[in-house]
């Protein structure tokens, strides 16, 4: 097959033929789905649980098409035939065939992200500014030689007598750290504050691989840079909700949250990063903490490492399916959702604004724990000590 390249659009649209959009009879509430399918190594297995979702809009990541290790099949293609839906993919990379490769990991195709949806849609691609790793240079190093670079796909959606959906479908590196993912969150904060005006619902889902805490945090390959040690005591994902997610249009035009967690030295954020980490009213229903969507490497790498991101919604429900990870090495999060006044992007703010302040409450009480049970084990050291010299 005629392969497209990195950075290119792959378009499908296999909805009943002759059906007027108009008279497409709309569900409330929307459902809307996040998942990333591993490749679809249980292809079969992910297009009959999205059959069973039956949802609106699917942001997928990892679409295979072509490659070897995933039975050499269009994807992106499939999932669209079967479920009868208009769909586009973001092509990332050329998966480079290579004796490097392992069998399942063997390219010949290519690999990236897609929206599929039953309504209609225009798509665009965020070729990101920050690329935190260099796949063409050193991806061969992994055992994975590919050409291209991270992009996410942008879909404006348009939902019959509704206002229209700006969605985004987002895969962030996931060989680096804080640092390098909180770039490539700001090319998207950008692109999304950009547009909130035209297009204020808005969808921001993606596997953004937050999993730089635990075990994982002493890996260079997974974690590396200073802010894998400077954030000794929380997640990456609480990370990201204190320091940029809680602040504000009206807190200031620069992050100085964000700021104050710089380092003197080269690893400090740039004013550009500062100035864009401003949160133009995103807000995830699922907890930072408890609602683990990822969980491999032998529980290396647990944690919410997908994030479903709504603008100006009110989530109905939200839940999670795969929850043992048979499908997929990752869950798959669902929203029912409908449009909302702009009045809840407030509501969602003290949401945000209150999660950060329990979040700090459960860690000053984990280092208060911390340090009683640190000067209680001195402390019987010392009684110990004085003791056995009092004997002698």
């Amino acid at each position: 097959m005629d392969l497209a390249l990195p950075g290119q659009l792959v378009l499908y649209d296999y909805r009943d033929v002759g059906t007027d959009p108009e008279a497409v009879e709309i569900p409330r509430p929307l459902r809307v789905v996040q998942w990333n399918i591993e490749r679809g190594y249980r292809l079969e297995a992910v297009v009959a649980a999205l059959r069973d979702l039956d949802a609106d809009i699917l942001c997928i990541q990892e679409i295979d098409i072509g490659n070897r290790r995933s039975g050499g099949g269009n994807h992106g293609q499939i999932i669209a035939e079967q479920l009868k839906l208009k769909g586009g993919v973001a092509i990332e990379f050329q998966e480079l065939e290579s004796p490097c490769r392992s069998d399942a990991q063997q390219g010949g195709g290519i690999h990236g992200n897609a929206i599929f949806s039953k309504f209609d849609m225009e798509f665009r691609v965020i070729d990101h500014d920050h690329q935190p790793y260099n796949w063409p240079r050193d991806g061969a190093l992994l055992g994975e030689p590919r050409l291209g670079r991270r992009c996410t796909l942008v879909a404006e959606i348009a939902v019959p007598k509704r206002p229209p959906i700006l969605a985004y479908s987002a895969h962030f590196e996931c060989f680096t750290g804080i640092i390098g993912r909180a770039g490539q969150l700001c090319d998207l904060l950008r692109d999304s504050s950009a547009n909130a005006e035209r297009l204020p619902h808005q969808l921001i889902f993606g596997d953004f691989n937050t999993f730089a805490h635990s075990l994982a945090r002493f890996s260079p390959k997974y974690a590396n840079g200073w802010y894998r040690f400077r954030t000794l005591g929380m997640t990456e994902p609480e990370w990201w909700l204190k320091n940029i997610l809680s602040w504000y249009p009206e807190d200031g035009s620069r992050n100085q949250r964000l700021d104050s967690e710089g380092l003197p030295s080269d690893l400090h954020f740039s004013d550009d990063i500062l100035r864009t980490a401003i949160n133009p009213g995103w807000w995830d229903p699922f907890d930072p903490v408890k609602d683990v969507t990822i969980s491999s490497h032998s529980g290396w790498m647990t944690a919410k490492a997908d994030w479903a991101f709504v603008r100006q919604f009110k989530v109905v429900k939200h839940w999670m399916t795969n929850r043992d990870f048979t499908t997929s090495d990752h869950r798959c999060l669902v929203l029912d959702i409908e449009h909302a006044h702009p009045d809840i992007l407030d509501e969602h703010k003290r949401r945000t604004r209150r999660a950060v302040q329990e979040l700090e409450q459960r860690r000053m009480s984990k280092l208060w724990t911390s340090c009683s049970l640190a000067a209680a084990l001195v402390l019987s050291y010392a009684a110990v000590k004085l003791a056995r010299a009092n004997m002698n």
